[in-house]
């Protein structure tokens, strides 16, 4: 049985010529908690040198949501070496701000993933798309599978 590629196609480049992927809350939520299909992206992205994005505002929600063992996942999901944090910047605040005026109310998460997905290029790993794609209609997602229950 082969892993499943849980970024599609070869991915997206950004100007720069580096593609990679945005790890919105409910993908660190569903990482923390052992999901398979995020086992593999990860794997993926370790293989293919693929950069991953985790917006700060998602790792404050998704560690609101986790209880301590899967903050203490959370944390070492952060330390992954492709993992990089992408802080909440004075540009990055107004950019995703003006995202959101005209769409109240959203919440500043999603405002600071669309904002950055606008920016970078890059597809956002979610399994909430519809609030981005509100913020940001052209963005690019890819959807977590449902986890059946």
């Amino acid at each position: 049985m082969t892993s499943p590629d849980p970024t599609g196609a070869e991915g997206t480049e950004s100007s720069d010529g580096i593609g990679g992927r945005i790890l919105d809350t409910t993908a660190l939520i569903t990482a923390a908690r052992g999901d398979l299909y995020m086992r593999a992206l990860f794997s993926l992205a370790h293989r293919r040198v693929i950069p991953l994005l985790a917006p700060a505002t998602c790792v404050a929600d998704a560690s609101a949501a986790l209880h301590p063992h899967g903050r203490d996942a959370l944390t070492a999901i952060l330390r992954f070496p492709l993992v990089t944090l992408a802080g909440l910047d004075e540009s990055q605040a107004v950019g995703s701000g003006i995202l959101r005026s005209a769409h109240r109310p959203v919440a500043t998460t999603a405002g600071h993933v669309a904002y950055l997905a606008a920016a970078r290029q890059w597809p956002v790993i979610t399994s909430a798309p519809t609030p981005l794609r509100t913020l940001y209609p052209s963005i690019e997602v890819e959807t977590l599978p449902e986890v059946p229950s």
